[in-house]
């Protein structure tokens, strides 16, 4: 036989003691007598349901914060073999599953602080959580819309609350029955929409329970008055109106109803506290009261953090709170109070802030006031969050509409073709359409389509590889656009929806430019390569050379001597080879215009000078094609560099001569020409043919990057580009006319070098006689050379050669002096630079009598040495009639 026990006053002690002396329950008054007959229906036998204890080894947390309906339900799944861990509330609840997840959370819909609705949310936001299966119980959430939050909520269903809990039952079977275990998920962008609809539902049952509790007068103004603060926030969030002075005017009219005096809401904000004070009797000087909470703002913060709910004055007993219980008979001086209470505005788990209601004159009964102060406070907490939600969400749409219209605007100017690309390549977005195409001739088609077969290959290939892996792929290829190539640089990457790849994004960026300048970087390495490999072949040349020169002039004057004795022809036959090395040494000369590739200095040219050596150098391409004819006036030095010059010479001449075929050398003439302009400042140097001439679409193009007419192989495209650039940094022009089947004619324009530039020739005397026998050192890696002219001028002076700088330094340090050394610029091991440097530290004298001997300063720190040393020098091959009388000049 089931005991049970009802009792006005229950705690947890009397509840315990009760149990321990034989009652199976305790029941606490008052209890409303249509609830007493299943309260005892629950405590009779039960009966065995067809499915029969399928509870038995499940645990189940029960939620309830009413204690009849929450007693009910523990005997009735209790005698199904549950386990039963019951709560009175949602946060209770929260804090049960978290500490020992069951197999199943049965719950109540409307509960304080955190409701059905939001324990389900929180539930499944938890990772821990997420797979627990949920049913929500109700009596007053019956509608369709209720079932339907409830579930996209996260429960498993929504059922009706019965007596037997039929309803109930059932559904607990069918959901453990389950097999598949589902883990619902809720995005982020649905908990706004969720919490929304949750405070709509809300509202929707407080309308309701107003309605079926109409009967009772006291807690229908309360609820009421609820309904008063939900419904005037909500208008206002609803209308965009200021929510906050919407909820001024509906919690002053819930408190009017509630016979409260004055009172206020505190919300946090930050680390700061907003006041909102309620009541006709706050004016200026109560206001600063409120704000202060009577003076203890430093406990209101504590209690608002704490959550906690007091209500003022304390019972005698409770001093659990010592902060508190001093505290509380200021509060209500200050306040003139005779009752008071602060309730903590809760939102799943969060603290908003608390609500203070003050009564004056008057008691309160406490279970009213408590539950018409959590009424309200709960509607505060749902309405805010909605509001506070709206909010974030209309500034997320203004964020999002912004970031729209950037990107749209981005995309838009971008200079780059970006493409939006189906999973199997239809063209869904593009910024700009290709050349030769519009829009809707590309919308809906697959890229591919565009493009030659290599090139699909190529796209599709990274395409499947983007959707395949997730991974950004990119590629360069060319393409044929209007007739010419182009080069395109592309990045294909992923666009994901709910973590699924729904398509690609790519972005092709023309990279033309790019490549033509990679181009002439290379051809412009290459170029530099020869230069530097040709500066050094000179030099090679011009040592023996030199050699050869000195021993021919030698040998010649040995002839001249000894003519009676000698066959006649082997003076002719020395002579001739002593013009074929002149040859040579002319070519190398001109070949050294052509190699300083580091060179950049502007300074004097003689035109005339690099034209006849450029002439030289193409005379091959010149002879077989046409007659060359040359008109050279009387002109200044210009402004420029030689190598550079003889560059662009070079090139305006195999270009005329390329006018011309081959063959028809007798009817084509090559005219070049020099002139001074009508204003005497510039230079003009006219390249003139009598070939093919141009056509106007190809003379348009003609100082283009890389744009040429001759066979691949033969010409780069780069030669008059380069030309007009070089001539334009000289601060000249190029110029053209040219007509079809009469041939072309190029202008150079170049400034005439500065009076201050122009260089002046060293005047030179006669051939100097010795006066004195002097004392000649020579230094030079090339022992031919140092021979010969050791050999040379010991008839008038004392001459001794070594083959190394080391040697020359130790007979200075032996102390040996001279009155001439002619030291070799580029030697192995030490330089003539650093021999040079060396003698100045050990006798200065000595270094100024160094004059150095050059076959070619093919390197930029040779080149500079020579520019900055006074010392003389001496170009190799040298005349020895020069090398006398320099010798003689300087020992004089």
């Amino acid at each position: 036989v089931s005991i049970l026990a009802f009792s006005g006053f229950v705690s947890q002690l009397d509840e315990a003691r009760v149990s321990s002396v034989g009652f199976d329950d305790i029941i606490a008054k008052p209890i409303a007598p249509s609830r007493l007959v299943p309260l005892i229906e629950a405590h009779l036998p039960a009966r065995v349901p067809a499915g029969g204890k399928f509870g038995i080894g499940r645990r189940v947390v029960l939620a309830d914060d009413d204690p009849i309906q929450l007693k009910l339900a523990t005997f009735r799944l209790s005698r199904l073999g549950f386990e039963i861990e019951a709560v009175g509330d949602g946060r209770a609840a929260l804090e049960a599953l978290r500490r020992n997840p069951p197999d199943v959370l049965v719950s109540d819909v409307m509960m304080p602080e955190i409701d059905g609705f939001a324990l389900a949310m929180s539930v499944r936001q938890d990772p821990l959580l997420r797979k627990l299966p949920i049913v929500l119980v109700t009596s007053s959430y019956v509608e369709t819309a209720d079932r339907d939050l409830a579930r996209r909520a996260g429960a498993n269903d929504l059922v009706p609350r019965t007596p037997e809990l039929v309803e109930l039952v059932d559904k607990l079977r069918e959901t453990l029955a389950q097999t598949k275990s589902t883990e619902p998920m809720i995005e982020a962008e649905q908990m706004i929409d969720l919490e929304r609809e949750h405070g709509q539902r809300v509202f929707r049952q407080l309308e309701r329970q107003v309605m079926l509790n109409s009967g009772l007068a006291k807690r229908c103004s309360a609820l009421a008055s609820e309904l008063a603060v939900l419904a005037g926030i909500s208008e206002a969030v609803l209308k965009h109106k200021d929510v906050y002075l919407a909820l001024d005017e509906a919690l002053a009219e819930c408190f009017d109803a509630g016979g409260i005096s004055i009172g206020a809401l505190y919300l946090v904000e930050g680390d700061q506290l907003r006041v909102r004070p309620i009541g006709s009797s706050t004016g200026s000087a109560g206001y600063g009261e409120i704000k202060s909470f009577y003076g203890e703002e430093k406990l209101l913060r504590e209690l608002i953090a704490r959550k906690k709910l007091v209500e003022l004055p304390l019972p005698p007993s409770d001093d659990r709170d010592a902060t508190l219980h001093a505290a509380a008979p200021r509060l209500l001086e200050g306040a003139h109070a005779t009752a008071m209470l602060l309730v903590p505005v809760v939102h799943l788990e969060h603290s908003l802030g608390s609500l203070l209601m003050v009564a004056r004159g008057r008691e309160l009964d406490r279970d009213d006031w408590r539950a018409f102060a959590h009424g309200v406070a709960t509607q505060i907490s749902h309405v805010l969050t909605l509001a506070r939600a709206f909010a974030d969400r209309e500034s997320a749409e203004r964020r999002a509409t912004d970031h729209a219209a950037l990107l749209d605007a981005l995309v838009e100017s971008a200079p780059d073709f970006v493409f939006h690309l189906d999973l199997d390549g239809t063209i869904r977005f593009a910024n700009r359409p290709l050349p030769n195409f519009t829009h809707d001739q590309m919308l809906g088609r697959k890229f591919y389509e565009f493009l030659e077969e290599e090139q699909r290959a190529l796209v599709q290939r990274a395409l499947e590889k983007v959707i395949d892996t997730g991974e950004p792929q990119g590629y360069d290829m060319a393409v044929m656009i209007g007739g010419r190539q182009s080069w395109f640089s592309s990045r294909l990457g992923p666009i994901r929806q709910h973590g699924e790849i729904v398509g690609v994004v790519m972005i092709s960026r023309d990279i033309t430019e790019n490549k033509q300048t990679e181009m002439h970087l290379m051809v412009a390495d290459r170029m530099a390569s020869v230069g530097t490999l040709a500066a050094g072949v000179a030099h090679e040349i011009n040592n023996p050379l030199a050699s050869v020169i000195a021993n021919l002039d030698m040998a010649l004057q040995d002839v001249s001597e000894f003519a009676r004795d000698l066959p006649p022809e082997l003076a002719e036959e020395l002579r001739d080879a002593r013009s074929a090395a002149d040859r040579v040494r002319e070519i190398v000369r001109d070949l050294k215009i052509f190699s300083r590739s580091e060179e950049e200095r502007h300074g004097p040219v003689d035109v005339e000078h690099v034209l006849e050596s450029t002439i030289r150098m193409a005379w091959n391409e010149l002879r077989h094609r046409a007659k060359l004819v040359k008109k050279f006036a009387k002109v200044p030095d210009v402004d420029a560099n030689e190598s550079r010059l003889g560059q662009v010479f070079l090139n305006l001449i195999i270009n005329a001569a390329h006018a011309i075929p081959p063959g028809k050398h007798d009817s084509n003439e090559i005219t070049v020409s020099t002139r001074l302009d009508d204003s005497g400042r510039n230079v003009i140097v006219s390249i003139r043919d009598t070939g093919t001439g141009m056509p106007p679409e190809v003379r348009a193009r003609l100082f283009t990057p890389f744009f040429t007419t001759k066979p691949v192989g033969v010409g780069t495209g780069l030669g008059l580009a380069i030309s007009h650039k070089i001539v334009t940094q000289f601060g000249g022009t190029i110029t053209l006319d040219t007509d079809v089947g009469k041939g072309t004619e190029f202008r150079v324009s170049l400034p005439v070098a500065g009076a201050s530039e122009v260089a002046k020739p060293r005047t030179r005397s006669a051939t100097i006689a010795a006066t004195r026998r002097g004392r000649v050192l020579v230094i030079d890696d090339e022992e031919p050379l140092a021979q010969a002219i050791r050999r040379f001028l010991s008839s008038e002076h004392d001459c001794t050669a070594v083959f190394s700088a080391g040697a020359a330094l130790d007979l200075v340090r032996q102390g040996e002096r001279y009155d001439v050394i002619f030291c070799d610029l580029m030697m192995p091991q030490i330089t003539g630079m650093e021999m040079h440097a060396e003698l100045v530290r050990i006798d200065a004298a000595q270094a100024a009598r160094v004059v150095f001997l050059t076959g070619g300063a093919f390197t930029s720190m040779a080149r500079d040495f020579l520019d900055q040393t006074s010392n003389r020098r001496l170009e190799k091959p040298f005349d020895l009639k020069e090398l006398r009388r320099l010798v003689n000049e300087l020992i004089q």
